[in-house]
């Protein structure tokens, strides 16, 4: 079953109740309470905000990276001892997240960068004034 297996095997009606989500019951709870007690929406809201609070391919980590003033763009970038030489700048954005309050601001630059066979995106944090690794793309 895989990653969706909670998901799969989820089933929100109480014994003997059917399943139909638009009649009102006295019974049976709000749709939207019955969902929020299902494990998948849990540990989803347990990720936390922003990209930090990610697992697996999308935890951060500061790299060293050489710019290209001529391209505007990349051109290398260190991560675990290991020089990544970019091959390609495959797709640029901005990032720009509660501007408004000083404590969860959000502001970067990010790349998604062809290097060494691999995608990889990069992000400028305008705020810290450093690079960082953000997520390897599958």
């Amino acid at each position: 079953m895989g990653r969706n297996r909670a998901i799969r095997q989820y089933d929100p009606r109480a014994t003997g109740e059917s399943l139909d989500l638009f009649t009102a019951s006295d019974t049976r709870t709000p749709v939207i309470l019955e969902l929020l007690r299902s494990p998948w929406i849990v540990r989803g809201s347990e990720l936390g905000g922003g990209v930090s609070g990610l697992a697996g391919k999308r935890r951060e980590r500061a790299v060293e990276v050489v710019w290209d003033a001529s391209r505007g763009a990349p051109r290398s970038f260190t991560a675990d001892a290991r020089r990544y030489s970019i091959d390609a700048v495959v797709q640029s954005w901005a990032v720009e997240r509660a501007w408004w309050d000083p404590r969860k601001r959000l502001s970067r630059r990010c790349y998604r960068v062809l290097a060494r066979g691999g995608l990889y995106d990069l992000a400028y944090d305008r705020i810290a004034d450093r690079w960082m690794l953000t997520g390897v793309v599958d």
